[in-house]
């Protein structure tokens, strides 16, 4: 081999160096990523009864948003009330069907059954609303926690009336709306109530009338006329522990068509009423949850109701 073809091999020999070296580090740090790769464990949604769809706006009073139709439905069981008197023996024959989104600040449950007629008044003695409500506590609760939660585990429930959704649909109910054609001596600041309908809100009432209208006097929200949603926000810490919270933030609206109940129940997931048990949902965590309807054809009010068993909810 002559000189010149020497120093032309020490020259490719030179070239390749370097070559080799930029191969090698890239081969070595995909290999590092790759190995990384394999030893991440994959994020997998827990094992969970109902996954809470993550949403950009969540429905609060639209049962019909075709939102609903993109999240997975699932389905409930209910079963009897035997612990409580009165109590209820009997059970649906379909199970309940929940939806669940939230949109990192709201939370909203949709549930849906059937019934071949809505019960919407309360103002005979015989008569019963149609209702549901979801109970949310911490996970994993303990069994007691079902009979309204307890002193460890409190629980935050939403409970939508039927009767409500029409005092806010329609104007109050009152004793006109069951009796049409009364005829009596009505009491003075209420006339309002017949000529239109609707009662005057409660704070334009004067104070010597109020004082007559015990319910509206202490601010019992069964008796309140000028009702700001059909949902109801209580916390429970055991069995006749139930008590409204301080903060009637929940929102949502019911609709009976052909036969079905449409319900949305939604609360902020970051509670108002916090300090006073009031549940804190997070995203990616795991909570309790459970479902209760209440049928006024057959008679259903207080405990007498269809409860689920406890279920756990995740959060996406």
């Amino acid at each position: 081999m002559s000189e010149k073809e020497l120093q032309k091999k020490k020259e490719r020999k030179k070239l390749s160096l370097p070559i080799f070296i930029a191969l090698a580090a890239v081969a070595s740090i995909s290999l590092t990523f790759f190995i990384k790769r394999l030893q991440e464990k994959p994020k997998v949604k827990p094992e969970a009864d109902i996954i809470a769809a993550k949403v950009e706006k969540v429905p609060f009073n639209d049962p019909f948003s075709p939102l609903w139709e993109k999240v997975p439905s699932y389905s409930i069981p209910l079963t009897q009330q035997a612990t409580v008197k009165p109590m209820k023996f009997t059970t649906p024959k379909d199970p309940l069907k929940v939806k669940a989104v939230h949109d990192g600040e709201w939370i909203a449950f949709l549930l849906e059954w059937n019934d071949t007629s809505p019960d919407i008044h309360t103002i005979k003695t015989k008569e019963f609303r149609d209702a549901c409500a979801v109970l949310l506590t911490n996970y994993p609760a303990p069994p007691e926690a079902w009979f309204m939660g307890t002193k460890d585990y409190p629980a935050t429930i939403l409970h939508w009336k039927a009767d409500w959704q029409m005092d806010i649909d329609e104007g109050f109910q009152d004793l006109e709306k069951a009796f049409p054609n009364l005829s009596i001596d009505m009491y003075p600041p209420m006339k309002e109530a017949i000529v239109r309908g609707k009662p005057p809100p409660t704070k334009d009432l004067p104070e010597e009338a109020r004082a007559w209208m015990v319910g509206w006097k202490s601010g019992n929200p069964l008796s309140l006329p000028d009702k700001k949603s059909p949902v109801e926000k209580l916390i429970g810490i055991g069995p006749g522990s139930l008590t409204p919270l301080p903060t009637q933030d929940a929102s949502g609206k019911g609709i009976w068509k052909v036969g079905v109940w449409r319900v949305v129940l939604s609360k902020k997931m970051k509670g108002s009423d916090s300090k006073e048990g009031e549940i804190n949902l997070l995203s990616e965590k795991m909570y309790s949850v459970a479902f209760t309807l209440w049928s006024g054809h057959e008679g259903d009010r207080g405990s007498r109701k269809n409860p689920s068993m406890l279920k756990t909810l995740y959060i996406e």
